[in-house]
């Protein structure tokens, strides 16, 4: 049976120096050996961190994929990798794909330094983000598999909130809502007038659309903060190749995982620029993902 719910804003959400101490916030008191091992442990990922980016070892086990789809990101490229590698856990593998981007993304990528756990795939034609992201999945190998959009309009810090409830093994699924509040208070940087105001009305009714053929409860179907357990996501066979893949994705995992959570992530981006305008035909592409995958087939 899938569940949803949401989660407290402060357990979920803090800052990342402060979300150990957030999420070890309980109602009983931890005792001293219990204390003890935690520090053991944090020192431990410390001086495994240190080794890393000495080059003195590699990273044998992967806890997490990042998955960053590319299209047409060159000048944010360099921002996401470094952010990437500046919030997450050391055991955490990137998987770059650049989808026929035609602005210089490629060129960038192959310059990069090769590193056991980056790995960078190329389609010579764009294709959508739903084939770039399942051949992301092919190579993946983290017991949680995330996914970054590569513009930075989401930072990566709120995508290390929305994979810390799996890595707790305290969900299944998490989604980063762009639609909640941190504290009640927090607000979403979105430039563009009339055209964010729509943009909301048509996510919000796909969002709606999707909650009924799913019997989910979540506020923003196609948020580019998606994180899952990595045999769950692994295991399901996706088909779409374009913008298609949200809904797909969010139809198979309401009848396969136990439980979907949803946390507040920030969304930072001019809706005006061209490649946020949503057109009739992606809109329609997604709603008839909607309908085709409804039994999560």
């Amino acid at each position: 049976m899938t569940t949803t719910f949401q989660p407290s804003v402060e357990k979920y959400l803090a800052a990342p120096e402060d979300l150990d101490q957030a999420l070890t916030t309980r109602e009983e008191t931890l005792n001293p050996d219990e204390i003890l091992r935690r520090i053991d442990d944090t020192l431990g990922l410390i001086a495994e961190a240190n080794q890393i980016a000495s080059g003195a070892s590699p990273v044998k086990q992967i806890d997490v994929s990042v998955i960053v789809p590319i299209h047409n990101c060159r000048e944010f490229i360099p921002e996401v990798i470094d952010r990437i590698e500046e919030v997450m856990p050391p055991a955490t593998e990137t998987i770059l794909v650049d989808d026929g981007s035609v602005d210089g993304s490629w060129h960038y990528l192959r310059g990069l330094p090769l590193r056991p756990n980056r790995t960078i795939l190329r389609r010579l034609r764009h294709h959508g983000r739903g084939s770039t992201i399942r051949m992301a999945l092919r190579h993946t190998r983290g017991h949680v598999v995330a996914i970054q959009d590569a513009d930075m309009a989401y930072d990566p810090a709120d995508l290390l909130g929305a994979i810390w409830p799996i890595l707790e093994e305290q969900a299944d699924v998490v989604y980063g809502s762009r639609s909640m509040r941190r504290g009640g208070s927090h607000q979403n940087n979105l430039r563009g007038g009339l055209g964010n105001r729509m943009c909301r009305i048509v996510n919000r009714c796909l969002t709606s659309c999707s909650n009924m053929t799913t019997g989910l409860h979540l506020s923003d179907l196609e948020t580019g903060h998606k994180v899952f357990l990595g045999d769950l996501i692994r295991s399901l066979p996706l088909t779409e190749t374009g913008p298609g893949i949200d809904a797909e994705i969010t139809a198979k995992v309401a009848k396969s995982a136990l439980t979907i959570m949803e946390v507040p992530t920030h969304y930072n981006a001019d809706l005006r620029a061209p490649e946020y305008s949503r057109n009739a035909r992606t809109a329609m592409t997604t709603l008839r993902s909607l309908i085709a995958h409804r039994n999560g087939r």
